[in-house]
């Protein structure tokens, strides 16, 4: 039989068309649930209802065909002890077991999306489709400043700090700004790397497009656990990055931009936004930030101490015990259901004490070496990210807190893993 190059050429060209075509079906086929989760799975719900909390029942059906199925008894293995000790020290049924059942919504959502990144392949692909649609909702938004009726859809204007009052804040969709900020977190980091290490095309016009709709959403805690976690990943890394010229041009540039911004605001608008609520954090005046740091780890510890420090007060009982402790504090009315602690490592105290406290660092500890998490840039930088921002903001229920986790510990970007030595690759 005649070998011909010229008809093999054409096939296997034709066999890649045709693989990149169903990696397109593929991708397509989970955008739906992409744009759910990233624009509108809170929209016209009532707060702390989520479209991704009501399709619970469709997602462990379709975990129900893959082995990550399995997973789901570690739910029980951990909580149920918990539960146990909880009803012995006394809680409001009612307030525990709707939290639990939240609580279990959010664990199979995440399972669900360990699931998803195992069969999707083209994660970077979503990025960017998400990336342009964020950008054009953002590009709407600003148009409906002018717009009183629809301003506040897609706006936060509230009082975030002392002395400054009346701030418009982004949140397109999602019921507060600093929600809308950590979803937007993980894709924000894969550009700012990509753009670190040279691997990003047209990155004037990508860094622009992600950064604008971070900027005006203004969230103080994911912006500063985002820059602590990019200067920790160089410094843990200057050989690796430094000696690729781009990124000192890169940071280089940075740098004089921001100081080139921070001069004019400092001289034309000495009283702007950003430097007053500066000022207030440094000063510890920002009602925003000390609710998300000190005050969340103080609440966290008293309300623990109502019940047992060691095992914490229970699902769903800071609202029950809290209402006094919160209008004590801080010398204002409140009503049980804005009782809320605004930092995951001080709710997690509340509810589960410090033996929760223990499994939670326990686990990210295990799991940060049992994935190898410092083998891919990425990973890395999300965890480094998401390791800071518990102590700043989030709670225990949040789900894009979890989807961030997953992403460091599951083997996503492989082409952003760290290149080894051909001294350790022969080990």
């Amino acid at each position: 039989m005649h070998f011909d190059p010229a008809r093999a050429t054409i096939y296997l060209s034709s066999k890649k068309q045709v693989i990149k075509m169903n990696e397109a079906v593929r991708i397509n086929k989970y955008m739906p649930i992409a744009l759910i989760y990233f624009f509108f799975n809170g929209f016209l719900l009532p707060i702390g209802l989520l479209y991704t909390t009501l399709l619970s029942p469709l997602f462990l059906l379709w975990l129900y065909k893959y082995p990550s199925f399995k997973y789901l008894k570690w739910f029980f293995i951990f909580t149920i002890p918990f539960a146990i000790f909880h009803f012995i020290l006394g809680v409001e049924s009612v307030y525990y077991l709707r939290s639990y059942l939240l609580l279990f919504s959010v664990f199979i959502f995440s399972l669900a999306f360990y699931q998803f990144l195992i069969v999707c392949k083209s994660l970077g692909s979503i990025y960017s489709r998400l990336t342009l649609v964020n950008f054009v909702f953002t590009i709407i938004a600003i148009i409906t400043l002018l717009i009183p009726f629809l301003r506040d859809i897609l706006w936060t204007d509230s009082r975030i700090s002392s002395g400054i009052e009346g701030v418009d804040r982004l949140k397109l969709f999602t019921y507060e700004p600093s929600y809308y900020s950590t979803i937007l977190a993980p894709i924000a980091l894969y550009y700012y790397l990509k753009a670190l290490l040279n691997k990003l095309r047209n990155p004037t016009l990508m860094l622009f497009m992600i950064s604008v709709p971070l900027l005006l959403s203004f969230s103080f805690g994911v912006i500063l656990a985002m820059i602590f976690a990019m200067l920790l990943l160089l410094l843990t890394h200057v050989s690796s990055f430094f000696a690729r010229k781009m990124v000192a041009i890169y940071i280089l540039v940075g740098i004089l931009i921001i100081m080139i911004v921070l001069i004019v605001l400092l001289f034309l608008f000495p009283d702007n936004v950003f430097f007053l609520r500066l000022l207030n954090v440094l000063e510890g005046k920002d009602t925003s930030f000390r609710g998300r740091t000190y005050d969340a780890f103080y609440l966290g510890w008293n309300i623990a101490e109502m019940k047992s420090i060691f095992w914490g007060s229970g699902l769903g009982q800071t609202k029950v015990l809290g209402l006094d402790l919160w209008q004590t504090y801080y010398r204002e009315r409140f009503n049980i259901n804005s009782i809320a602690i605004s930092n995951a490592v001080g709710d997690t105290l509340a509810i589960f004490g410090i033996f929760g406290l223990f499994i939670r660092f326990g686990l990210q500890i295990f799991l940060f070496f049992k994935t190898r998490v410092y083998e891919n840039y990425y990973r890395f930088l999300l965890f480094l990210f998401i390791f800071i921002y518990q102590f700043t903001g989030s709670f225990i229920y949040n789900i894009a807190e979890y989807v961030i986790w997953i992403l460091a510990f599951s083997n996503v970007f492989p082409e952003l893993d760290k290149k080894k030595s051909p001294a350790k690759s022969r080990q």
